[in-house]
């Protein structure tokens, strides 16, 4: 046997999908308060701020419904379907995300570079 860790099943994964996108939602919620605040305090010299503003709860909205959609299909997925998901692991550019998603069973390989945020 080599050295490579089991593949995870794929209902495993795709929970983990669905846990990523339902963090996201409370990520989304927190960034419509400070929208609305910010868009408060600028309301009575642009009233299209608020319109525009609304893009975060459709965001919001958005990633709930995929999370919904991809937690159903981890439901349907047959117990025990194992799944390479190496590849898809790979096309994260964020590497705490990639620990996420990967899962107990694998661990990602390391990152070349992770992509900088304006706080960092």
């Amino acid at each position: 046997m080599s050295g490579r860790a089991a593949l995870p099943c794929l209902r495993e994964s795709l929970d983990l999908v669905a846990q990523e996108a339902s963090d996201l939602v409370n990520l989304g919620d927190q960034i419509q308060g400070v929208i609305s605040r910010l868009v408060s305090a600028a309301l009575p010299s642009d009233p299209s701020l608020l319109i525009d503003a609304q893009a975060a709860d459709l965001l919001s909205q958005r990633l709930s419904g995929l999370a919904n959609f991809v937690g159903a299909l981890a439901e349907a997925a047959p117990a025990g379907l194992a799944a390479d998901i190496e590849a898809a692991i790979r096309t994260l550019t964020l590497a705490e995300q990639a620990r996420r998603l990967s899962g107990p069973t694998m661990s990602p390989a390391p990152e070349t570079g992770e992509m900088m945020t304006f706080w960092d």
